[in-house]
Order: C-alpha cells, then structure tokens, then sequence
C-alpha cells in the first residue's frame, strides 16, 4: 500500500495563495503555491509547520540549503533566519500552520518549558510520510470545520504528534480519570447545543487539553468532539419525531446550520434529515 503523502483538494492552476485565521490557538493557516515568489531571508516570531505537496522548495536554514519535494514536512523555528525559492519553473505548493509558541508551550506541551521556551528544530525538513498525510489532514479539518471542539482537538493532536515524533516527548500520565470522563460526558450530554471549549471541559476534570482527549478517547472510544455531534444528531432526531422543522433543529441543537447539520446527521444515520423526517411522516400517514 502506498502511503505517501497525497493532496486532498484540487489545487487550481497558476500561483495562488489562501490565508485563514481561527479563533483556536489563534492559529494561522496558509495553502499556496509559489512558482514566481522569491522569499528573501526572513524569520517569524511563530512556528511555521506544514507540508509541501507538490514541487520543489530551496530553503536556506542555519547556514545550509535545504530541499523539499512532495511528503516533505516543514518545521520553522520562530525567530530563525530563513528564504524560501523555487528550483524551477512550476515552483512549490504547500499548506502551513504558524502557531504562536507560548500557546504551545501551555496546551500541547503542557508548561513543562515555559512560556517564552521556544523549541529549536534543528533540520528544517524531514522526510515523514505518516506525519505528512496527519498534518494535511488536520489543516483541511481546521480549514473547514465549523464545530471549535474538533478544531481545537485537531490541532492539539496533530502538534503533539509533531513533537513526539521531531521534537519533545510528551510525558505520560497513567493515572485512572473514568469519574472525570463521566463529568465530561454530563456536562457534554446537558449543554450539547453549546459550543464548550477544551479548556472549560479540562477545568471540569482537571486536566490539561491533550491529556483530556487521550483520555476520554481511551475510556468512550472517540474524542469529545465526536462524541458532541453523536449526542447532537441524537437530540436532532428526537426533535424531528416531536415534528420540529429542520431549520429549528438545527438552531437547538448547536450546528453551524442547516448544511452542517445535514452532513453529520447523513454520517451518523445514512440519510439526510429531510429524508429521515419525510419518512416519519409517511409513515404518520
């Protein structure tokens, strides 16, 4: 099986760039292609990590050339001199996270550094296909999901993994947390229509975030916010038999909209809503 990593979208043709911002970790993210760009040296004051999914990068990093080609990950240290040009006439594409570092070194490193440590990687591209098809996963999740629970849980994971693999190891902590997961799933079950972060959930359990989805991955078998859409789709359903229209289930039960509502509800029952409410009403008749 081959399991380099592949572009999910179709990118379109000739240069182009997309920027994004969301409110989770107050992470940017940026999908591009570069054929005419010539970055001259520069550095950020946030990590920049990503994947390069089509082409060839040059990258000059702490004195060395660097070359990226299609499944080579991207990791920048904040406040290192750098350039980034293409080899060739069709350039470079690639998708880029820039993440602040003192979040990351309080929700996915857990503080064990400080706030101002910034972690040095030491080879600016490494050749990780399984790393690489994880990161273009997440960014297209955080790129397009409109739930802030499975932003923020994507994002943590997919950092931690990062660091696990080029960076710091994560220490383990292998105490029992079942009653903790229990309060998680209380409060989850009785506000599913609101949109509660990681870190109002870890203060419910006492946990930092990246502990928090481990765990309760561990003991109910998905992360929260999976769990949150199963609980939301199930309370959808219960409307719908009540006889509430589609747009107002949608709106009780916390979704983004109707469309939104539509996809999850089509992924947990197999059909959509209209036709699952058509049915009950047939079935009335």
């Amino acid at each position: 099986m081959n399991d380099r990593p592949h572009n999910r979208s179709v990118e379109p043709t000739g240069d182009f760039s997309r920027f994004l911002r969301i409110p989770e970790g107050r992470c940017e993210l940026l999908s591009a292609r570069y054929s005419n760009q010539h970055f001259g040296r520069h550095s950020h004051d946030r990590y920049a990590l990503g994947v390069i999914t089509q082409g060839v990068e040059k990258l000059y990093y702490r004195g060395t050339n660097h070359f990226g080609t299609a499944g080579t990950v991207v990791t920048l240290t904040p406040g290192e001199i750098h350039d980034g040009v293409p080899v060739d006439e069709a350039g470079w594409v690639y998708r880029m996270l820039y993440i602040e570092p003192t979040w990351l070194n309080d929700v996915v490193l857990q503080g064990r550094d400080g706030a101002s440590h910034v972690h040095l990687f030491r080879e600016p591209m490494a050749d990780d296909p399984a790393l690489a098809n994880a990161l273009l996963a997440a960014h297209s999740t955080l790129a397009t999901s409109a739930m802030p629970l499975e932003r923020e849980t994507v994002l943590i994971e997919a950092l931690a993994g990062l660091f696990q693999r080029h960076g710091v190891e994560l220490a383990g902590q292998g105490r029992s947390e079942r009653d903790a997961v229990r309060r998680i799933r209380s409060r989850l079950d009785s506000e599913l229509e609101h949109n509660l972060s990681l870190e109002t959930l870890g203060l419910e359990a006492g946990m930092d975030p990246l502990y928090l989805i481990r765990v309760f991955k561990r003991e109910v078998g998905v992360a929260p916010h999976s769990y949150q859409i199963q609980k939301r789709v199930a309370r959808v359903q219960a409307l719908l038999r009540a006889g509430m229209d589609l747009a107002e289930a949608s709106v009780a039960c916390g979704f983004f909209d109707q469309s939104h509502m539509a996809r999850a509800f089509k992924k947990v029952v197999g059909v959509t809503p209209k036709a699952f409410r058509d049915g009950l009403f047939r079935a009335a008749r």
